[in-house]
């Protein structure tokens, strides 16, 4: 009965702590800054430090002198499905930060940035999920008439992945720049159910808390073409990041886990595409294509159940006084798995993105950043006729100052 039921119980929990809050991937996370946030498209940026995660290349554009950018991004997530007439629920908000350190002089830059690059932050389900009644019920019906009711249900986890970034780029000429980075993946995850079971006998709960943490190294390579002085166009690449999860075990009642176990599971490759047109000197357009590698990464096999997802998305920012400018953006988000192979309790569903914000220069070099954007995910249902839901909610603030 152990392995038959708790297994279930690991794989959920597994899947459960890798999903990200809000990305285009199932696993990369993509909304790094307060800029990204206000305008969902920032793959041919070259108006702030944040470009060095970006579009690296592209810092080349930016005038001389050393950016400190810092943004700070709540997100409110609810997420949501329904199994057998119940519903489960949570909506444990997180927080996400963003650090991004530019130096630029002449043709050469040197960059570094701190940023979230994959996890789902803290999720709550305190009455349960679909997961939970599962293997409650599954502990019942294996019992032989000893177990009748679930009593108490309980899942909750937790992810994030650090990305540290430093890299380097290079002018060719005036229309075309080249970066080289590296970056670090300092990867945490943690997860505790139980499920508690009545009847005739006494009442039985089955529990599970564990770590796991991997880390690993990324390269990310760049180019930056400005074929004309009103068209700019932004190409990135970044190397999947090899990821070796070690389980540190604090309580297995189902004896299934083993402390010190390790399972693969990488941060995908991706590739940007951007291209950002200035109309008039006061709008500018910009489009975006991000491609997420998920069929080449290597997920201990659930690789091969996936296709690849993408971002598709156009932003347009106005100009309205020399000081002020607003932004709005639109994307739309495929993650390439189908609904029987999503976690419930983070289901990674296709999505409508909208978001906006401002720039304000409160100062000379001191630049103020506002953003907000919704995601409004499309409902899906397994075969099984599970309905899998969420919805997310992020406020952004951010502050650039450029010191010389």
């Amino acid at each position: 009965m152990k392995t038959a039921v708790f297994s279930l119980f690991i794989a959920s929990l597994t899947a459960f702590i890798t999903s990200s809050v809000f990305a285009g991937g199932i696993d990369n996370k993509h909304n790094y800054s307060t800029e990204y946030v206000r305008t969902l498209n920032r793959n041919a940026a070259t108006d702030s430090a944040d470009a060095a995660v970006y579009n690296p290349a592209g810092v080349l554009r930016m005038k001389d002198g050393f950016y400190l950018n810092l943004s700070a991004q709540e997100a409110f997530k609810d997420y949501w499905h329904t199994a057998a007439g119940a519903e489960y629920k949570s909506d444990t908000p997180s927080f996400i930060p963003g650090l991004f350190g530019l130096y630029k002089q002449d043709k050469w830059a040197a960059y570094g940035a701190l940023s979230i690059v994959a996890g789902g932050g803290k999720v709550e389900y305190d009455q349960g999920s679909a997961t939970t009644m599962a293997i409650g019920n599954a502990i019942i019906a294996r019992s032989g008439g000893f177990y009748s009711n679930i009593r108490n249900q309980r899942l909750e986890a937790d992810s994030i992945y650090f990305g540290y970034t430093i890299g380097g780029a290079y002018e060719v000429n005036d229309r075309v720049s080249l970066s080289l980075g590296l970056r670090y993946v300092d990867a945490g995850k943690e997860a505790r159910g139980s499920v508690t079971v009545s009847g005739l006998a006494p009442d039985m709960t089955a529990q599970m808390d564990y770590e796991q943490a991997a880390d690993g190294w990324g390269g990310i390579v760049g180019l930056n073409l400005s074929p004309a002085s009103d068209i700019n166009i932004g190409i990135r690449y970044e190397t999947r990041t090899k990821l070796d999860f070690e389980t540190r075990l604090k309580r297995d009642d189902t004896g299934i886990l083993a402390d010190g176990a390790k399972q693969r599971h990488d941060l995908p490759a991706l590739f940007g595409l951007g291209v950002a047109y200035n109309i008039r000197p006061d709008i500018m357009i910009e489009a975006d294509f991000t491609y997420y590698l998920n069929e080449n990464a290597d997920w201990n096999g659930v690789e091969n159940k996936v296709d690849n997802g993408y971002d598709l998305g156009i932003c347009i920012e106005y100009l309205f006084s020399p000081r002020f400018k607003g932004s709005l953006g639109y994307i739309y988000t495929r993650t390439g798995i189908n609904p029987d192979d999503m976690t419930p309790e983070a289901p990674e569903l296709d999505a409508h993105t909208i978001g906006g914000g401002f720039c304000y220069e409160a100062a000379r070099n001191l630049n103020l950043n506002f953003g907000i954007l919704r995601a409004f995910y499309n409902e899906d249902t397994t075969s099984s006729g599970m309905t899998l839901n969420k919805k997310v909610l992020i406020i952004s603030m951010g502050i650039q100052y450029k010191f010389f």
